[in-house]
């Protein structure tokens, strides 16, 4: 754990770097993004969890004064997955149903950023772009336990850290002070999830709002 968290940190520091950076830069930019998440994790050990959810984005960049229209900023983003199951609990030879077993899986990260704005001030554009940092990762997660003494619900809890890479393509229109397009993006990370492994994956697909200021 102690080894990806150091990594970590250091992304960090070197954010905080890039944002020093960035007090003689120009246009700063704020954009808003939300869509859909894919999570893949190394395994469950009997932990479920829904694999599809929802995430949520800020990124606040600013373009830096060089002849390359290079951007640099630091985002703060997270997701969530949440499922429900039904099972059967058995209670003096006969099954009963039991059908509140919740799964509540999040990720949060804070990743400083760097991107390459393509394309004309205004119209269409693209940027590619890559963001590293600190990820925490938390879950609340209902299981059936069997045992001599017979069958009955528990709830795992987990809180970690890990060190994560998202590198995103961003694809839009910009009409002055606003711009609006689609964007995707893929995570690797690598540290401590708990039962659920030492590594995890997110696909992410959404829309973005972004306003210059």
């Amino acid at each position: 754990m102690w080894q990806p968290l150091s990594f970590s940190l250091a992304s960090f520091f070197c954010g905080v770097f890039l944002l020093a950076t960035a007090a003689t830069a120009q246009v700063p930019a704020m954009t808003f993004s939300v869509g859909y998440s894919n999570l893949q994790t190394q395994k469950t050990d009997n932990l479920f969890y829904n694999h599809d959810g929802a995430y949520v984005d800020a990124d606040f960049s600013w373009r830096l004064p060089l002849n390359i229209p290079l951007q640099v900023g630091i985002g703060a983003t997270g997701s969530g997955h949440w499922e429900r199951q039904s099972t059967f609990v058995p209670l003096d030879n006969t099954y009963y149903p039991y059908d509140h077993l919740y799964s509540d899986l999040g990720l949060f990260e804070l990743e400083p950023r760097i991107g390459l704005r393509l394309g004309n001030p205004t119209g269409f554009f693209f940027t590619p772009r890559i963001g590293a940092g600190l990820l925490i990762d938390s879950y609340a997660i209902d299981q059936t336990i069997t045992n001599s003494n017979g069958t009955y619900l528990n709830t795992q809890y987990h809180t970690g850290a890990a060190f994560e890479v998202r590198p995103a393509l961003q694809a839009g229109y910009c009409w002055g002070p606003a711009a609006a397009g689609i964007e995707a993006s893929y995570m690797w990370s690598w540290g401590d999830f708990g039962e659920l492994g030492r590594h995890a994956d997110e696909f992410r697909v959404g829309a973005f709002f972004s306003l210059n200021f």
